[in-house]
C-alpha cells in the first residue's frame, strides 16, 4: 500500500486501510473504491493522508507482489541499463578481442545492488522474478551469478580483495558459452549425447580465451573447473575435492542455483525451498561442504517469517528452521505447527 495526500486522491483509487477522523471514528472502510463524492467527504474531515492500495496488494503470492511493486520496477530499470553495458563488454571481448575492464565490471554490481541495499526485497528475490529474451539468456546468467557472488561473498565475510575476485569469477566463468550455438545452450528439450558433449567443451573454451589475461588465477580456474564436482562426477576432467579450485567450488553452487531459480521461456522458476531440497538430496556430496551449508543456511534465513503455501493447500508462516533438514522448516498454520521435517508427506510449494 501507499500513503497518499488527500489532495492527490483520484476516483477509482481503493482504500488499503480504514479512514478515521481525529476522534478515531471510522468515516470510510478499507477496500472502498473512491469516487469524487467520497474524496470530498474525506477532505471535509481535515484528514491529510490515507492509505491506498497498489498493484502488489491485488495479487496473492509473495513473488507476484514483488513483480508488480515499485521497487522491482526500479530494479528492472537499473538492471537493464547495466545489462546493456555488460553485453557490450562481452561482445567487444568475444568478437573484437577488446579486454574487459575489471573495474567497470565491479561497478556494474555496485550500480545494481547499492540502490536496493536497504530494501526489504533482496537482490536474490528480484532476480527470481526477472525475465529475459531467449537470445540474452547467457549474458543474463553470467551477470546474475556475478550478483549472487556479491551476496555470497558478503555471507562468507570476504575482504574486499577476495570479494572482488569472486565477483569477477561470476562474470568470466561461463564466457566459453558465447562460442557455442545459442539454440543448443538453451535447448528446451533433452540434449543428445553429441550436443551434450559439445556443451561440455565450453569450460575448455572459456579457459583458453582468458588464460593469457592479466587476471587472478582463481578466475581462470573457475572458468575451467566450475562443472567439476567434489565426488569426481563432474567435467571436463573429473577432478576430485582437493583438486578443484576453491573459487570454482563456490561458482559451481551459484551457477546451479541461478539456473534452477531463474525464469525460462519453457518453465517458471523453482520454489526456493524446492531448490534447497534438491541440493540437500543430490548436492551435499557434489559440492564443498562448508560452502554449500553456508549458502543453504543463509538462503533459508532469507525466508524466515515469510508466508508460504503447503502442498495440501494450507497457508502459514515459517517460524523455525530445521538445521538438519533446511528445506523442511516448521510452519505455523492457524492453530497448528507443522514440522515438515517430521511430516514428509507435505512440502512448501510457494511463497505468499
Amino acid at each position: 500500500m501507499e500513503t497518499v495526500a488527500v489532495i492527490a486522491l483520484k476516483p477509482q483509487m481503493e482504500l488499503a486501510e480504514d479512514v478515521v477522523d481525529y476522534q478515531g471514528k471510522v468515516i470510510m472502510k478499507r477496500n472502498t473504491v473512491l469516487d469524487i463524492h467520497m474524496i470530498k467527504k474525506i477532505q471535509a474531515h481535515s484528514i491529510t493522508t490515507v492509505s491506498i492500495k497498489e498493484d502488489e496488494d491485488y495479487v496473492p503470492t509473495y513473488f507476484e507482489k514483488l513483480k508488480v511493486s515499485k521497487t522491482f520496477k526500479q530494479f528492472e530499470d537499473v538492471y537493464a541499463a547495466n545489462f546493456a553495458a555488460w553485453k557490450v563488454a562481452v561482445d567487444s571481448f568475444i568478437y573484437k578481442k577488446v579486454p574487459m575492464n575489471n573495474s567497470d565490471l565491479l561497478k556494474l554490481t555496485d550500480n545494481i545492488t547499492m540502490p536496493f541495499a536497504r530494501q526489504k526485497s533482496t537482490i536474490i528475490d528480484m532476480l527470481y522474478v526477472l525475465q529475459h529474451d531467449e537470445t540474452d539468456m547467457t549474458y543474463a546468467h553470467c551477470l546474475n551469478v556475478a550478483l549472487l557472488c556479491n551476496t555470497f561473498g558478503y555471507w562468507l565475510r570476504f575482504n574486499e580483495e577476495k570479494l572482488n575476485t569472486l565477483i569477477l569469477c561470476g562474470f568470466y566463468y561461463d564466457i566459453g558459452k558465447f562460442l557455442l550455438p545459442n539454440d543448443i545452450i538453451w535447448k528446451k528439450g533433452k540434449l543428445s549425447n553429441l550436443e551434450f558433449d559439445l556443451v561440455k567443451t565450453h569450460a575448455f573454451h572459456g579457459y583458453h580465451i582468458i588464460k593469457d589475461l592479466d587476471i587472478d588465477e582463481h578466475i581462470k580456474q573457475a572458468a575451467l573447473m566450475h562443472h567439476e564436482r567434489c565426488d569426481g562426477s563432474g567435467y571436463p576432467q573429473k577432478l576430485a575435492l582437493s583438486e578443484i579450485d576453491s573459487f570454482a567450488k563456490m561458482i559451481a553452487i551459484l551457477d546451479s542455483y541461478e539456473a534452477m531459480t531463474s525464469f525460462r521461456s519453457y518453465r517458471e522458476p523453482m520454489c526456493p525451498f524446492k531448490v534447497i531440497s534438491i541440493f540437500e538430496n543430490e548436492g551435499l556430496q557434489k559440492y564443498d561442504a562448508g560452502f554449500i551449508m553456508t549458502f543453504l543456511e543463509r538462503m533459508v534465513e532469507e525466508y524466515m517469517n515469510k508466508q508460504v503455501r503447503l502442498s495440501d493447500g494450507r497457508e502459514g508462516v515459517v517460524v523455525f528452521i530445521n538445521k538438519q533438514n533446511l528445506s523442511r522448516p516448521m510452519v505455523h498454520c492457524g492453530d497448528d505447527y507443522v514440522d515438515l521435517a517430521q511430516n514428509k508427506s507435505l512440502s512448501i510449494v510457494s511463497l505468499l
